[in-house]
């Protein structure tokens, strides 16, 4: 029997005059580049005791520019995520995110939804902390873990 390589780009001759084509001597790769992404804190009060129930938005940001080859119909992207804290305040969310990269800015918004529940009524308020890469990709489909911390004290209203 003949050797597999020399008998591929044979094979892939001959489909090639009936239409067919393959990109059979480069290696395909599938899936969606993708980062970790995770955000936590804490909120407390003034007198800092931590709040139950504020409703914490994310959002985290990316930004595409065009370029020679590729031209984006928008060149903003958002991800949003809401979660709430629990009875010690704090909030965690972790999720994978469609990038090569990581987000290029996020904001946290932390708003009092349940009232004078869970201690008062509270103005809300909004943080964009600092990312940190925490793990490095593998430039391939995997581009590292990215981290935000956000601790906040809220006033009353």
């Amino acid at each position: 029997m003949r050797n597999k390589k020399s008998i591929c780009p044979f094979l892939a001759s001959i489909l090639s005059l009936f239409g067919f084509s393959s990109c059979i001597l480069a290696p395909t790769m599938y899936g969606s580049p993708y980062v970790e992404f995770a955000a936590s804190g804490k909120v407390t009060d003034k007198q800092g005791e931590p709040i139950e129930g504020i409703r914490v938005a994310v959002r985290e940001h990316r930004y595409y520019p065009n370029s020679e080859n590729v031209i984006y119909d928008h060149n903003h992207w958002y991800d949003d995520d809401t979660l709430y804290t629990d009875a010690q305040g704090r909030y965690q969310l972790t999720r994978d995110l469609v990038s090569f990269s990581g987000p290029d800015d996020v904001t946290i918004v932390f708003e009092d939804i349940d009232g004078p529940g869970n201690g008062g009524e509270f103005a809300p308020a909004t943080v964009i902390p600092e990312i940190t890469q925490t793990k490095k990709g593998d430039k391939k489909w995997y581009g590292g873990k990215f981290e935000v911390s956000a601790d906040v004290s809220l006033e009353k209203k």
